[in-house]
């Protein structure tokens, strides 16, 4: 019973923090500028901005995802993915769902596009990794199947 209290809480720590810090690092990658000789490669500028957006974008959400994916699926076992799936809803319930209701039918299609691709981002990176710090290895699999 102690041992499900101190994970519970610490389960709150954990979604505490990565939510903190994955706000945070996105807010740096938004921030980045692209390099001189990015717009160079795309035919039109929107492209090159809205591709630097969404590289920054997601290479900020897997740098923070991998050490807490790694921490979660090592702590909660099978229950792991799920813990993970409750994190990235709850965070995608307070911070964007609430205002992408109110403006995503005045989006034009592109922006549509993107923000349902920055939201499958949000709430499947965390515990696709999860899944897969979780599963057994090759190596673990053979051993448990040797008479």
């Amino acid at each position: 019973m102690r041992q499900r209290i101190v994970l519970g809480v610490l389960a709150i720590g954990i979604a505490g923090l990565y939510v903190e810090l994955l706000l945070r690092t996105i807010g740096v990658a938004a921030s980045l500028p692209p390099p001189s000789w990015w717009s160079h490669v795309f035919q039109t500028h929107i492209s090159s901005v809205i591709l630097w957006m969404v590289l920054c974008h997601t290479t900020a959400i897997l740098v923070v995802a991998l050490p807490f994916a790694y921490v979660i699926a090592r702590l909660y076992g099978r229950v792991a993915v799920l813990l993970a799936l409750a994190i990235t809803f709850a965070l995608y319930a307070a911070d964007p769902l609430p205002t992408l209701i109110s403006y995503f039918g005045g989006f034009s299609a592109r922006m549509k596009v993107i923000t349902l691709f920055d939201a499958l981002k949000l709430l499947g990176v965390l515990p696709g990794l999860v899944w897969l710090f979780g599963r057994p290895t090759s190596n673990h699999i053979e051993r448990t199947h040797e008479g």
